[in-house]
């Protein structure tokens, strides 16, 4: 059951290489019109290599913030289920998708399932994941480390991002 008390500021990643820019604007569309969620703020889209697999055509990246009275799993639930509407096909891993979307905060929520892991594993890593974040919320902090995600910006390991994207 949804908490309508309580509500929580959470941050998605969004990439595709698969006609990129209509997906994620789909998967825009669609993550916008949840209930439950208000305060939407989008980061710019980057160009960016792979992750994993090499071997495929270049993403598309960004990371919304929203506000949302559903608790990390009903969230994490509804994005499955977009992805599944977006024809998303999990055949290689970390291998061509029309829309990938995945949980990296949800408020200070530290959270260790087979099914989700808060704050998402590659946050700290990966550069399309965090600079994007810091662009729409450059002060937030990092749930485990207790320490602001900033501070870890120049130690990023897998620097994918290419560009900037004009589109938006």
């Amino acid at each position: 059951m949804t908490n309508q008390l309580r509500s929580n500021r959470a941050y998605l990643a969004l990439g595709s290489n698969i006609n990129a820019e209509y997906n994620i604007s789909r998967a825009l569309t669609l993550l916008q019109q949840l209930p439950n969620c208000t305060e939407w703020v989008s980061s710019h889209w980057y160009l960016t290599r792979p992750w994993g697999m090499t071997a495929q055509a270049n993403f598309i990246n960004l990371v919304v913030g929203v506000t949302t009275h559903y608790s990390a799993l009903e969230l994490f639930a509804e994005m499955q289920r977009i992805e599944l509407a977006l024809a998303r096909v999990r055949a290689e891993k970390n291998g061509p998708r029309t829309i990938d979307l995945d949980l990296l905060l949800f408020g200070d929520a530290v959270l260790n399932t087979p099914r989700l892991q808060i704050p998402h594993l590659g946050l700290t890593q990966r550069d399309f994941m965090l600079l994007p974040l810091l662009e729409i919320a450059p002060k937030v902090q990092h749930p485990v480390l207790r320490i602001p995600l900033a501070t870890l910006a120049q130690d990023v390991i897998d620097r994918q991002i290419i560009r900037r994207c004009d589109t938006e």
